[in-house]
């Protein structure tokens, strides 16, 4: 995924131009990618839950290298119609990244996961910051005659070719060298029913839960998005996709009328993104170290980071021009904020599933942000055809203001809570001890 869009993010804008299309066209064809990757992420989710993991990851390659041949295909075709076509199927096979986070849930400790989630997200960027380099050598195919009939490379269709290749290579891998997760584990209630001090529970309370009947469906959806604030973590998933791919929507058509930038200079923009990315995930992880830094003052830090930026935006940044310093800035601080916050924001909610189903509750954390990512791309793409910025940056600030008003009222509730692995542990331990201090007034008894 951070291959792909650090070499289709700077040429896209061109390309849909080349084959007759308009901005709104961008929209919809950067939210088309998002929707089919939005319907398809429960379907997965849930297929790996019941059957072996392997199975929906080699199934998403095979779609991701369909749809983006189908892409590449599209300039010879000279076909707006296939174009959109290749990105719809390339987001089903998309889907794949909810994987991803799937299988750290099941396969990583609490205490873990966050740090894992963090580097996961790392290796994206790390994908996105080959992006300048690629591109440079990318380009150096629109001075080559490539086409022939209806097969043409140049720098706009070789990211649909490139990404068909790197899909084969990675269905071959998974087939071959992927090791599953340990199976899922029965939701007993004991998972979602844990006292913070495990140390006074008292033995017939434990049996007691121990005894309780598996939660529905409808109850675990209760006791996770409800009753743990799961909604604050999703909603944080929601502001994080919108904004970026408004920007990422937005930035190629602003920079293009107004500075006259073209691919190569696009690619060192999102290669400085791409940087800011990185600081914010390398701080993630040097928080998440730290015993007084919790998950919620790392998302409290990136609040003020997007508050930042928004306030720059809207005072510099809403006119008919925007200037170089305030799209520099206002990018800056985005982007530090919402990759900040995403990472804290999915360790805390993995914890708060606890054995229920994961595949399916991580499902509803990207559908959450796949919503987001159809959003930001269509309403960009419209809100470009007015000589204003106005309501673009006004209509950001307004969904990301939702997080900082609600954020008081779960700030207690934003913890990780432990799996069910940690609370028998720590009932053994208790057990343990409890037989130590039985042995122990034994003895004092035979020695009065």
């Amino acid at each position: 995924m951070g291959i792909e869009y650090a070499i289709l993010m700077p040429t896209v804008w061109k390309y849909v131009q080349s084959v007759g299309g308009t901005k709104t066209h961008l929209g919809l064809l950067l939210a088309g990618f998002s929707m089919t990757r939005t319907i398809s992420f429960l379907i997965v989710g849930y297929w790996s839950d019941r059957r072996p993991m392997r199975e929906p990851f080699v199934f998403s390659f095979i779609l991701g290298a369909i749809g983006s041949l189908l892409y590449g295909v599209a300039g010879g075709l000279n076909s707006l119609g296939v174009m959109m076509l290749g990105r719809l199927v390339a987001g089903i096979g998309a889907a794949s990244t909810t994987l991803n986070q799937t299988y750290i849930a099941r396969a990583a400790s609490v205490d873990q996961r966050t740090k894992l989630l963090s580097l996961c997200r790392g290796c994206a960027v790390l994908g996105i910051a080959s992006g300048p380099v690629l591109n440079l050598f990318l380009l150096k195919l629109d001075d080559s005659d490539l086409c022939t009939g209806r097969f043409c490379l140049n720098s706009m269709t070789s990211s649909g070719y490139v990404m068909a290749v790197m899909n084969v290579l990675l269905c071959l891998l998974f087939t071959f060298l992927f090791v599953e997760p340990p199976p899922q584990v029965s939701s007993r209630s004991a998972s979602y029913h844990r006292p913070e001090d495990v140390g006074a529970i008292q033995e017939s309370k434990y049996h007691e839960i121990e005894e309780m009947e598996e939660p529905s469906a409808l109850q675990a959806i209760n006791i996770v998005i409800c009753q743990r604030a799961g909604w604050f973590c999703l909603m944080i998933n929601f502001v994080t996709g919108f904004e970026m791919t408004a920007l990422e929507t937005a930035v190629t058509p602003i920079t293009a009328e107004q500075y006259g930038w073209g691919t190569q200079e696009n690619s060192y923009l999102f290669g400085a993104i791409t940087v800011i990315a990185i600081l914010a995930i390398v701080s993630t992880i040097v928080f998440d170290k730290q015993s007084c830094c919790s998950s919620r003052l790392v998302i409290l830090l990136a609040q003020v980071s997007l508050g930042i930026a928004f306030a720059v935006a809207l005072g510099a940044c809403g006119g008919a021009d925007i200037p170089l310093w305030g799209l520099f800035t206002f990018g800056g601080f985005l982007v530090y904020g919402v990759v900040l916050q995403a990472t804290p924001a999915l360790g805390v909610y993995s914890t708060m599933i606890g054995d229920f189903d994961k595949g399916v509750f991580m499902g509803y954390s990207q559908i959450v942000l796949g919503v987001a990512r159809i959003l930001g791309p269509l309403f960009a793409g419209v809100t470009l055809e007015f000589h204003t910025h106005w309501l673009l940056m006004a209509a950001a600030c307004g969904v990301y203001a939702f997080t900082p008003v609600s954020f008081p009222f779960v700030w207690k509730k934003i913890v990780k809570h432990a799996d069910k692995e940690t609370f028998s542990q720590s009932e053994e331990s208790l057990s343990v001890d409890s037989q130590q201090l039985l042995r122990d007034q034994t003895s004092d008894f035979a020695s009065a």
